[in-house]
């Protein structure tokens, strides 16, 4: 019966010894089961399974690879449109022609943001390589990150906005997992 009881728990067993119970006896020792289940679970031996218990989830690992690199991907969100390349592990390639957000959208509280102020940074850096929100010429980034700060002062995940021609995300094809 307490075998039976721990199995249904999901508890892995050592040491087994296998006997049965007399029927006769059975409903008596399901009663009396039923108290010592009780009695161990008040004392902090309840009998059953420990729930594994979710690991955090971790920021995701991006891997830049040669394939990668040959491959063209385009953004279309918040007002903004441009193709891109990851050409090396720290350069991400912003071709001449992206249109970029005009204004950056400001908090709750009408304050300007910590993206909108990065994004300012990297525009000013960059200020001879766009006029009235297009880019004028190739345009080299450190990051995804730098890009979706720069074309549309961030806001969503950019590695799920740079869709390659087949409909892949760039975070599809280059995630650790």
């Amino acid at each position: 019966m307490l075998k039976t009881e721990a199995l249904e728990q999901g508890l892995s067993l050592t040491g087994e010894v296998d006997f049965s119970v007399p029927a006769n006896i059975t409903s008596t020792f399901k009663e009396l089961l039923s108290y010592m289940l009780l009695i161990l679970e008040k004392m902090g031996y309840p009998l059953q399974a420990v729930e594994k218990k979710k690991s955090k989830l971790t920021k995701a690992r991006h891997k830049w690879t040669k394939e990668v690199s040959e491959k063209e991907f385009f953004i279309d969100t918040r007002s903004s449109k441009a193709t891109v390349m990851w050409i090396k592990r720290n350069q991400m390639l912003i071709k001449k022609g992206a249109t970029m957000m005009k204004e950056a959208p400001l908090n709750k509280d009408g304050s300007v943001g910590f993206s909108a102020k990065m994004g300012d940074k990297i525009r000013s850096e960059n200020l001879d390589k766009f006029k009235n929100f297009v880019t004028t010429e190739d345009i080299i980034l450190k990051s995804v990150n730098e890009v979706g700060l720069f074309l549309y002062f961030a806001g969503t995940n950019s590695w799920l906005e740079m869709i390659d021609k087949d409909g892949k995300t760039l975070n599809e094809l280059t995630v650790v997992e």
